[in-house]
């Protein structure tokens, strides 16, 4: 029965990518999973009950993965890129890219998703943080407001979660190096 609960998770989450969470209707998702459209309320209350089963199922996804700060790195260069690679592999694979899909598309609107949306911002903040912090340690970088400069850093990555240009990650870490 567990199994089946997630199921009708996933599938709200992939239509909610697929569609807009709006659109993801209780009949959709039971069509998906090949379940009748009642069965549904025998693993959820509700629709709402439905949303925030996925949502909490998401953090706690979010919450096992590290976005580490590699202390053992030589350069900035390699620090910063690991750091934003791992977010961003993180962030392009299921659950968490329907994840961040749904609160893109509800922050503006539902007040639960607006606190899972900066949640996020929060945790990447933080980590960019102390991974410049770490670099003005090693005198790797020359960084005046490491607060700017982190707001700065999870700004872009955002946008490079959106953005399907290969590229965009190196010369973000580029572009980085050379203000500092």
């Amino acid at each position: 029965m567990a199994n089946k609960k997630q199921e009708i998770i996933d599938a709200f989450l992939t239509l909610s990518e697929e569609k807009g969470v709006l659109n993801a209707s209780l009949s959709s998702i039971a069509d998906k999973v090949q379940i009748k459209k009642a069965s549904i309320y025998s693993h959820f209350k509700s629709q709402e009950d439905l949303i925030q089963s996925a949502l909490s199922y998401c953090q706690e996804v979010m919450n096992n993965c590290s976005f580490s700060v590699n202390l053992k790195a030589n350069s900035a260069e390699t620090l910063l890129t690991d750091l934003c690679s791992s977010f961003l592999d993180t962030f392009s694979t299921f659950p968490l890219r329907a994840y961040y899909s749904c609160l893109q598309q509800m922050r503006m609107i539902d007040p639960t998703f607006k606190e899972h949306y900066l949640r996020l911002i929060r945790l990447l903040t933080t980590r960019s943080r102390i991974a410049l912090e770490y670099c003005i340690q090693r005198s790797w970088l020359d960084i005046k407001d490491t607060d700017l400069t982190a707001d700065f850093l999870t700004n872009s990555l955002l946008a490079c979660l959106e953005d399907e240009d290969p590229y965009k990650l190196d010369r973000l870490i580029d572009g980085l190096i050379t203000l500092f």
